[in-house]
C-alpha cells in the first residue's frame, strides 16, 4: 500500500529521473525481446539464439588457444599449441554425422581429439556449462536436434577451423585464413549467418 501510494504521489506530481530513467530501460528491454518476433516469428529468434551460441563456441576456442589453456605438455614440446572447431567432423570423443566439437593435439603426435592420448587424457575442450571433460554440440538429438549447420573453411577438411596461441585462424591443413568465412545456421526455412574475419579471427554475427 504504501507504495502504491507513493505512485500515486509521484503521479500527481511529476515522476523523478530515476524513474523516467528506469521506465527508459523497461521499454528499451521490451523493445529488445520483442524485435525477433516482428522480424521473423519465434523460429528466427530461436535460430538466431542457436546461431549466437555457434558464434560464442568458436570465440571459445579461440580463446583456449590464446591462454593455452588446458595444455598438458609444456610450452616447449609444442610451441604452436591449436586448438580447432570441427563442424559435422567426427571426433574420437564426439562421434555422429551432424555435431560439433572443440578439440587439441595436446601430445603433437597429430592426432587430433584422442580419447585418450598417451597421457590418459581426452583431447578436447571442457564444457564450461557442465565441467564435461568432452566439447560436443550434437545436432543429432537434445536440445540442437534439427538445427543444420553449414561451415567450409577450405582445406582438405572444410569443417574444421583452427586456432594458434596468437588467435590467428587457419584451415585443417595449416593454411591461414586469407579470405571472409561463413558458418550458416538453418532451422525450418529460417538462416542466420556467422563471419569468421581473415588474419584475426573475429567472429561475427550478423
Amino acid at each position: 500500500m504504501a507504495f502504491i501510494k507513493r505512485f500515486l504521489k509521484a503521479s500527481q506530481g511529476g515522476f523523478t529521473m530515476i524513474e523516467l530513467v528506469m521506465v527508459v530501460i523497461l521499454m528499451a528491454l521490451l523493445a529488445a525481446v520483442a524485435a525477433p518476433y516482428l522480424q521473423g516469428g519465434s523460429s528466427a529468434l530461436t535460430v538466431r539464439a542457436f546461431a549466437r551460441k555457434v558464434a560464442d563456441d568458436v570465440r571459445y576456442a579461440q580463446s583456449l588457444a590464446l591462454q593455452r589453456s588446458g595444455l598438458d605438455t609444456p610450452p616447449a614440446a609444442n610451441p604452436y599449441f591449436l586448438y580447432r572447431i570441427g563442424f559435422n567432423t567426427a571426433s574420437p570423443f564426439c562421434p555422429g554425422a551432424s555435431q560439433y566439437n572443440i578439440s587439441n593435439d595436446a601430445d603433437n603426435n597429430g592426432a587430433w581429439g584422442e580419447n585418450p592420448n598417451g597421457s590418459g587424457l581426452t583431447e578436447s575442450a571442457r564444457e564450461p556449462a557442465s565441467g564435461s571433460e568432452s566439447f560436443c554440440v550434437s545436432l543429432e538429438s537434445g536440445d540442437y536436434q534439427g538445427y543444420t549447420v553449414s561451415a567450409d573453411f577450405g582445406g582438405s577438411a572444410p569443417g574444421i577451423l583452427a586456432f594458434d596461441q596468437s588467435g590467428v585462424p587457419y584451415d585443417s591443413d595449416g593454411a591461414r585464413l586469407t579470405a571472409t568465412r561463413t558458418i550458416t545456421i538453418s532451422k525450418d526455412g529460417q538462416t542466420s549467418t556467422i563471419v569468421i574475419t581473415p588474419f584475426t579471427g573475429l567472429t561475427l554475427l550478423q
